[in-house]
């Protein structure tokens, strides 16, 4: 039994050290092919440092194929186009908490509303965060009450 579990210990560590050889190249790179690849952006970031106060048409002029990502306005980083309520909560996330938590306390049927109130005006009076907030008080509303009543009844 023991010359069992040691051939197959000896077979099992074999096998790992053939995995490790196969997939140690992918560690290795190029360097020439991304210095390649960055020249242009270095060049911007060079122009940018020698003349702050440029405008996009002008960059747009200097370096072509960057002209999608400087011209596009509405290119969010990490596709982040959420506006965020208080505290950087999503309007949705801020009013559940709020409701949630006030209704399985007694200040409930206020802290909803409130907190709509904080993200209607917060948010400049954007009509789909103020949407996204009275959907999060309804459901916090209910999830609240449903576990107070829970509570006091199981």
């Amino acid at each position: 039994m023991k010359n069992i579990a040691l051939v197959s210990f000896v077979f099992l560590f074999a096998f790992q050290l053939r995995a490790i050889e196969v997939t140690a190249d992918l560690f290795y790179y190029d360097e020439n092919k991304i210095q390649q690849e960055f020249k242009e952006l270095n060049a911007l970031d060079y122009f940018l440092k020698e003349h702050p106060d440029a405008e996009t048409e002008e960059l747009v002029l200097l370096f072509p194929s960057l002209a999608n990502t400087l011209n596009n306005s509405l290119f969010e980083p990490f596709n982040q186009v959420e506006i965020l309520a208080p505290g950087r909560f999503p309007s949705f996330w801020f009013t559940f908490a709020l409701s949630a938590i006030g209704t399985y306390f007694i200040y409930g049927a206020v802290a909803g509303p409130i907190a709509v109130g904080i993200v209607y005006f917060n948010t400049n009076k954007d009509k789909n965060e103020t949407k996204k907030a009275i959907w999060g008080c309804v459901t916090g509303t209910l999830l609240g009450a449903g576990i107070k009543y829970a509570m006091m009844n199981l």
